[in-house]
């Protein structure tokens, strides 16, 4: 009897935990086959009937998988994505305007397409004011956050942290992908951003700088470390960037304004940049009258310091003291004035004392 209780329970608890899936709906108008793409190649297939079709399968981590009419994602002209994982999945609305429910991230997905939808409509309004558009802009911006935090448990929000780590430490994203539930951080955007935080947590503020020594302009060596060791520097920013890049460009104002009033007080720029045309970088350098140190190996991305600081875009910057410990990064327009305000302003205290 003991022996049939605990059987039985052991097959209530695989029947709990199943892995299946389902994917069905209905395609107005379309003929022939649909089928579901890792982005390059159909791993299934389903015949259209009247446009109805269904899938279905197990799966032991969920996925994000396309919908397609063709098995050729490039010559496709109907692409729709979908997470696949446990649950009855149904695909809603039109070859123009594709949705699915039915399961955590795909519900989680569609809802969040709403509210963006909802925003831009609300945006491109003629009717809405300039203060309404300035908030929308905020709830925008804001909103990967707010869904990440309704999503935290499902592959959807692994997406949506994915694109929220530039504006996260390594150490906070590693506990973010720690709060997953264990067998989805097998999946494989949680194993590649696991991998990257542990980079990224290297160059945490409190940690180490990394040196770096590449060639400025005149294509003589200078290091990150022979900067730090100069009497009268105190702080050092160390700015990627590239010629090439816009919101790069869009900084340097703040860069200039910041540099102008700080460096008699021993502030410093360390540009690193990721161009490849030396021409497009020292022109870069000269048109905007950017006076501070510059180096590059005219690499690109495959630069040696943009795998040391963890860099995947730009523009990106680390603030070191003089000991050469990473006190902030990031700071971006405006933020870096107030920054460096209150670094020197509690220097100027401390003087006084």
């Amino acid at each position: 009897m003991k022996k049939s209780f605990i059987l039985a329970a052991a097959l209530a608890a695989c029947a709990c935990t199943s892995n299946k899936y389902t994917i069905e709906g209905t395609l107005d108008g379309a003929e022939g086959y649909l089928y579901l793409s890792d982005g390059e190649k159909a791993v299934d297939s389903a015949a259209l009937n009247g446009g109805a079709f269904r899938f279905e399968g197990t799966v032991e981590t969920p996925q994000a998988y396309y919908l397609t009419d063709n098995r050729d994602t490039g010559e496709a002209t109907f692409l729709a994505p979908v997470f696949i994982e446990a649950g009855n999945i149904r695909f809603e609305g039109t070859a123009e305007a594709p949705g699915f429910s039915g399961s955590p991230s795909n519900d989680g997905y569609a809802a969040y397409a709403v509210r963006q939808r909802a925003l831009l409509d609300e945006y491109r309004n003629p009717a809405t004011d300039a203060g309404r558009r300035a908030a929308i802009e905020k709830e925008y911006d804001d909103m990967n956050r707010t869904c990440f935090a309704e999503n935290g448990d499902n592959l959807f929000g692994a997406y949506l942290l994915s694109d929220m780590q530039y504006e996260l430490t390594g150490a906070e994203l590693l506990e973010k992908i720690a709060a997953f539930p264990q067998p989805l951080q097998q999946a494989d955007i949680l194993v590649q951003l696991h991998e990257q935080a542990l980079e990224k947590s290297k160059t945490d503020p409190g940690k180490p700088y990394i040196n770096i020594i590449q060639c400025n302009p005149e294509r003589e060596i200078v290091s990150l470390s022979s900067v730090l060791e100069r009497p009268e520097v105190t702080y050092v920013l160390v700015d990627f960037w590239a010629s090439w890049c816009g919101p790069c460009m869009g900084e340097v104002p703040y860069l200039k304004e910041a540099y102008a009033q700080y460096r008699d007080r021993g502030f410093e720029i360390y540009g690193v940049s990721f161009d490849k045309s030396e021409t497009a970088w020292q022109a870069a350098i000269r048109d905007n009258e950017m006076a501070w140190v510059h180096v590059s190996d005219l690499n690109g991305f495959d630069n040696p310091a943009a795998h040391d600081y963890a860099v995947r875009g730009i523009p990106s910057n680390f603030l070191l003291d003089k000991q050469g410990t990473i006190i902030a990064r990031d700071l971006r327009g405006e933020a870096l004035g107030r920054k460096l305000a209150e670094l020197f302003g509690a220097e100027s205290e401390a003087r006084n004392e």
